[in-house]
């Protein structure tokens, strides 16, 4: 079978193309789960380093992480991502419907687009409002995350998952290739990269939305506000509006106004989470800009998050020049019609739910909108040319 015909003809069934125009693409589509699961998309898809002590498992559909388990200080793996159970709730959300965008990779463009709409090369763009009418969000309505990766590789500790985005699709230009090779190390790292190729200027910035609670709800500890967050060069975040689309400039953190964005010397997240103004309650979701930052190069340790309860740590390190961090401000544990049910590995006692404020992403990234600011690292990608992106995420336990 030709994968490339294939891969179009189902992403063409999950949505149909998106084409440009003077209007916006239209509403979500009703995904085709049952020919996901046809396909054979939900199906595990371990693996784990001879030598190393951690082990991940993903699933085609979305090129998702679903499970990764870490020993504890005292030994014991604990499953420390969100995710569900049921594999196919990554395509239907299950009871709730939610899509929270667990452990997906996400593109084609991470983050938000304003008013859905760019313009590239004197084209005008036009792209779904799947963020609440507003702006454009991880892609639109079929972003990666909702693509039947293939496996093009695979071996013990490593896959390699591809896919192909047709000219248009979710109002993008131009057909594009993708691979993003998971691997897990000897020294407990899970390494992401990522490779494209266009056959139109575009544009393109990945992540991976991997939502992490390192406490795996050990003793019934259900948020991550006394992790500890660590980020030594992060000294500026970009500066959003209401909606959360950057204004084109920067809030430093070193400023008094701004404490509550301050996290070089590390502090508890909870700390100052409720000065945060990403909500009317607080909270965090913000993109830290990393100093020393040049294209191409491998920034070490930008970004480490530790539970004082098991002792687990991950940390971060990037060739991209921001992370985003969410503080999951919307998962909600006591609302019938919005809860999400916590895997079986992470409730002790059931039924256990996804907490408010119950995970935190580190999501290696560019800078949000950067289609709509000049002063912003590029994100266009030119036929000819090969994307690459690489990101780490070591993991270890100590005290």
């Amino acid at each position: 079978v030709n994968i490339r015909v294939m891969i179009n003809g189902l992403i063409g069934v999950l949505a149909g193309l998106a084409v440009c125009g003077s209007v916006h693409p239209p509403g979500p589509p009703a995904y085709n789960c049952t020919e996901a699961a046809d396909a054979g998309a939900f199906d595990p898809i371990v693996l784990q380093h001879p030598q190393g002590s951690i082990k991940a498992t993903f699933i085609r559909y979305g090129a998702t992480l679903t499970h990764l388990t870490v020993p504890d200080r005292d030994g014991t793996h604990q499953d420390v991502v969100l995710g569900f159970d049921d594999a196919s709730f990554y395509c239907s959300g299950g009871s709730t419907a939610q899509h929270p965008y667990f452990g997906a990779t996400i593109g084609r463009v991470a983050n938000r687009i304003a008013n859905g709409s760019f313009t590239l090369d004197g084209i005008l763009y036009e792209l779904p409002l799947n963020d609440k009418g507003v702006d454009t969000l991880h892609g639109g309505w079929v972003g990666f995350d909702r693509h039947i990766w293939y496996v093009a590789e695979q071996n013990q500790s490593s896959v390699t998952f591809a896919t192909v985005s047709p000219d248009g699709e979710e109002g993008f230009p131009g057909e594009v290739d993708l691979t993003v090779q998971f691997s897990l190390t000897e020294n407990n790292e899970w390494e992401l990269r990522y490779t494209a190729t266009a056959t139109k200027t575009t544009v393109l910035a990945l992540t991976n939305h991997v939502y992490f609670n390192l406490n795996a709800n050990v003793d019934g500890a259900a948020t991550v506000e006394k992790h500890v967050l660590t980020m030594p060069t992060a000294d500026k975040v970009v500066a959003v509006d209401a909606t959360l689309i950057p204004t084109g400039v920067f809030d430093l953190v070193d400023s008094p106004q701004n404490a509550y964005l301050d996290f070089r010397e590390g502090k508890a997240i909870g700390h100052d989470i409720n000065k945060g103004t990403v909500t009317p309650v607080g909270g965090y979701d913000n993109a830290w800009v990393f100093a020393g930052w040049s294209k191409g190069t491998l920034l070490s340790r930008v970004a480490t998050v530790h539970s004082p309860i098991t002792g687990i740590y991950v940390s971060m390190s990037t060739d991209q020049p921001s992370v985003q961090v969410y503080t999951g401000n919307f998962l909600n544990a006591t609302d019938p019609t919005a809860r999400i049910a916590r895997k079986k590995s992470q409730c002790q006692s059931p039924p256990c739910y996804y907490a408010w404020r119950g995970a935190v992403t580190l999501e290696a990234q560019q800078y949000p909108d950067a289609v709509h600011q000049s002063s912003f690292p590029s994100i266009v990608l030119e036929p000819g040319k090969v994307f690459r992106q690489h990101t780490v995420y070591k993991f270890g336990a100590g005290a």
